[in-house]
């Protein structure tokens, strides 16, 4: 039998992580704590980063983030886990993202395009951070490229992608999800963040009818009914959203996680709450990559079928070993399955 196999979609991101002084930033006019899509007088400060010594770089991007601990948490085999996304052309970044990517066992489905490629500046000062991403080459994805691999779509037991993706090809992201619904292909979204949600809400709700599952934490999810105009409590509106126009073979499934919170799994008629197990806060190091990764646990053990509870449970594992590291940093040992 044919190993199962995920696919995922989105926008792949190199992160170049360094520690900075107070000049650094002042020299391109950036601020802790905040994100600045780059502009023309940031374009060096990549080339600044990887010069610094104790850089790292990590691949990046919400969507690869999740396939990457999918990977991890599956430990799937060579060629079970596979990433469509866009690069440049001949382009040392290009490289280096495609060489850690594949390091940590995903197979890498990379257009590409005469652009750069896509980055993500991440400055670290005095325990704070500053990010400074570029899209680049990720928004460029093309048909013509995304047509030689429709197969790997179509014979894909999961598909994944991020709401972020909808915004340089939302047209190309639906007509995705409707060949991968019609074959009978578990479809996953992400919601992304609340400002996504809204920016893109027109383009959600053409990809909707051939989602199968939809992700988001409560504030993602709120907003979402909010703008759907859903009236009542949380468990209430992501039943409706559960059941809100569906193609495709498999009711819709919403997953909603609430941090320390249960997690909470709709259906149209149903909504089942599973406990989180909590993480000794003294072993937290970065929250950030939490939501990518419970979407990477929820989807690996996807594969082994639709029990929500179990996903759930592997979501919250997944999640709960990520913030014990800095960044979608992809741990060193095997998962223990306790599920």
């Amino acid at each position: 039998m044919e190993a199962k196999k995920i696919i995922g979609l989105g926008s792949p991101l190199l992160d170049i992580q360094a520690e900075v002084p107070g000049e650094f930033l002042e020299k391109y006019g950036l601020t802790l704590n905040n994100t600045y899509f780059a502009e023309e007088k940031h374009l060096p400060l990549y080339e600044e980063l990887i010069n610094i010594p104790t850089h790292s770089h990590v691949p990046g991007g919400s969507a690869l983030n999740t396939i990457r601990l999918a990977r991890w948490m599956a430990q799937a085999g060579q060629d079970q886990v596979k990433f469509i996304g866009c690069v440049g052309k001949k382009d040392k970044f290009a490289n280096m993202l495609i060489e850690v990517t594949n390091k940590d066992g995903v197979t890498t489905l990379f257009d590409e395009q005469d652009q750069p490629t896509g980055k993500c500046g991440v400055l670290l000062c005095n325990k704070d951070r500053c990010l400074v991403p570029l899209i680049g080459a990720a928004a460029h994805l093309s048909d013509e490229y995304v047509d030689q691999h429709i197969d790997d779509i179509k014979t894909a037991t999961v598909l994944f992608s991020e709401v972020y993706f909808l915004y340089p090809r939302a047209e190309l992201t639906k007509r995705i999800y409707k060949i991968a619904s019609e074959s009978g292909v578990n479809t996953c979204l992400t919601l992304s963040s609340v400002n996504a949600v809204s920016d893109k809400f027109n383009d959600i709700l053409a990809v909707l009818p051939y989602v199968d599952y939809l992700f988001g934490n409560e504030e993602e999810v709120e907003q979402f009914a909010k703008n759907l105009k859903l009236e009542g409590d949380l468990p209430q509106v992501m039943q409706q959203i559960a059941g809100y126009e569906k193609l495709g073979q498999r009711e819709r499934v919403v997953v909603c996680t609430q941090g320390k919170k249960p997690t909470l799994i709709a259906k149209k008629n149903e909504v089942i709450t599973v406990e989180v197990q909590l993480v000794d806060v003294s072993k937290i190091v970065d929250t950030n990559s939490a939501g990518d990764s419970f979407c990477g646990g929820f989807i690996a053990e996807l594969l082994n079928g639709p029990d929500l509870v179990k996903c759930a449970k592997a979501g919250n594992y997944s999640a709960s070993q990520t913030i014990q590291h800095e960044g979608s940093t992809i741990p060193k040992y095997v998962p223990e399955k306790t599920w």
